[in-house]
């Protein structure tokens, strides 16, 4: 599965924007880009395993899913995400285990846009959420669409989830624009997505 953004994006220097979901293939670069997050965490420094890295992530019982960004065949970025379960709605979603993307690209919404994607695959997936933690720092931008809580932990799901996964592959300039309100959050939609 790939998204990718038309080509003459407004954003032009993102045109060659595509994202993708990771292979085993990839864990060499995904490893790179994970050395990237871990600048400035108490693991900064640790030697981390590849073997361990494909095992947990393509082996034989993988536990997340990854998408990788990529420009001009380059990699930039990278979300994981896991399958959740929410007890109290009975729904199906996704957990994001990380989003990075390396500081050269960032302000030019290819985190948005693998958040879309990350979006657009946990519905292929049957899930009808996202849900992340983040630093505060980042609170303006996650809590622009996502539903936030004082222990820095966001949702998005509902209308608003359907709303965004609807825009993976578009440009970050697009989706930005069709960005759904935090209000809709709050309008179930039914397993086909719309609204109750």
């Amino acid at each position: 599965m790939k998204w990718r953004p038309p080509t003459g994006d407004s954003m032009d220097t993102m045109s060659d924007l595509i994202v993708r979901r990771a292979t085993a293939e990839d864990v060499p670069v995904l490893a790179a880009l994970i050395d990237g997050f871990a600048r400035g965490h108490p693991a900064e420094g640790y030697v981390r395993s590849t073997e361990m890295l494909r095992d947990a992530l393509f082996g034989r019982e993988p536990i997340a899913r990854v998408l990788l960004a990529e420009k001009n065949r380059t990699a930039i970025g990278f979300g994981a995400w896991r399958k959740a379960y929410d007890l109290f709605w009975s729904i199906y979603g996704g957990d994001a285990l990380g989003l990075y993307v390396r500081p050269a690209q960032r302000g030019f919404g290819v985190g948005l846009c693998i958040v879309a994607a990350i979006c657009a695959d946990i519905r292929e997936h049957g899930g009808q959420f996202l849900q992340a933690s983040y630093a505060a720092e980042l609170g303006s931008l996650y809590e622009r669409i996502a539903v936030g809580r004082p222990e820095r932990a966001c949702h998005v799901s509902a209308l608003a989830f359907e709303r965004l996964a609807a825009v993976a592959g578009r440009s970050a300039r697009d989706i930005i624009r069709a960005l759904p309100e935090k209000s809709l959050n709050f309008v179930l939609t039914n397993q086909a997505g719309t609204p109750e």
